[in-house]
């Protein structure tokens, strides 16, 4: 029998307040545009990425205990927003790569990318019209997801525009209003479309 898949985001959560000015500010911009998704803290969750590729079902409690262990070593994390930045679609608050998240992205890839058996989404090998470079096409081979290692950068989505053209009028003029916030504990999100996540199935805390 065939094994099952499920496609998981292993994440950064953001503290109350951060989470609560990401959905205001999303519901805010879907005024006056149709945009794929929209923040709600229900159906899809502020996040901030650390490693997304999908897995067999069976491995699931292996998931959990890598990502528990590596959380048990770790302190909580000071995040700082540079900027916000449009790409594809994407409105998203760039987060400063400071060497505790790149350690922390890197060990949790290092760890949870075994427990892929080098499954692949099925979207990364049936769309070879797909916009990668050479690097995220190795990425995908090597570890099931394009922004992994090198490539990765810490950033906290808020919406998406189907009109690439009026997202990058908006970013022109958005703001954020807290730059500085703490996180104290990871996350894994069942992942739906467009990279957002969908339910939370385990929360890990920061050994401080």
């Amino acid at each position: 029998m065939e094994d099952k898949f499920i496609r998981l985001n292993t994440v950064l959560m953001p503290p109350d307040e951060i989470t609560s000015q990401a959905i205001s500010l999303s519901r805010d911009l879907i005024k006056n545009y149709e945009v794929y998704f929209t923040l709600d803290g229900k159906n899809y969750h502020p996040h901030i990425t650390l490693y997304s590729p999908e897995y067999p079902v069976k491995n699931l409690n292996k998931i959990f205990n890598v990502v528990e262990s590596i959380a048990s070593k770790f302190n909580k994390i000071h995040c700082h927003i540079i900027k916000a930045k449009e790409i594809q679609g994407f409105i998203s608050l760039e987060i400063e790569m400071i060497p505790e998240i790149k350690q922390l992205h890197e060990e949790l890839v290092s760890k949870l990318n075994p427990l892929r058996e080098g499954h692949i989404m099925k979207k990364y090998i049936s769309n070879h019209k797909m916009d990668f470079s050479d690097e995220k096409v190795e990425n995908i081979k090597k570890y099931g997801y394009p922004n992994s290692m090198f490539l990765y950068h810490p950033h906290l989505s808020i919406i998406r525009f189907k009109d690439e053209a009026k997202a990058r009028e908006i970013i022109k003029t958005l703001e954020w209003p807290q730059k500085d916030f703490v996180v104290s504990n990871l996350g894994i999100y069942k992942m739906g479309e467009h990279g957002t996540c969908r339910e939370l199935i385990k929360e890990f805390p920061f050994q401080d």
